[in-house]
């Protein structure tokens, strides 16, 4: 199926990555730009990992901040 660009704009951007990448064609070209595009997106974390990572530091913080809080109570942190 070809590939038809209507606008002048992309175009020459689907022309200029397709020397770039030397693809055999601008359809290539626009097909590796794409595939580059979506790995790219699908590499990046969801915002549940993203909640998760944050939520696991904090509950770390938290807890690396209450061992010293007793330590300091207790008097056997270093003095």
């Amino acid at each position: 199926m070809p590939l038809y660009i209507k606008d002048d704009s992309i175009d020459r951007l689907a022309r200029r990555y397709q020397i770039l990448t030397q693809s055999p064609s601008k359809t290539e070209a626009v097909r590796r730009a794409l595939q580059k595009a979506l790995e790219e997106e699908l590499a990046k974390p969801t915002l549940e990992d993203v909640i998760v990572a944050f939520c696991r530091d904090l509950k770390r913080k938290a807890g690396a901040d209450n061992r010293a809080s007793a330590d300091d109570v207790s008097g056997s942190g270093e003095a």
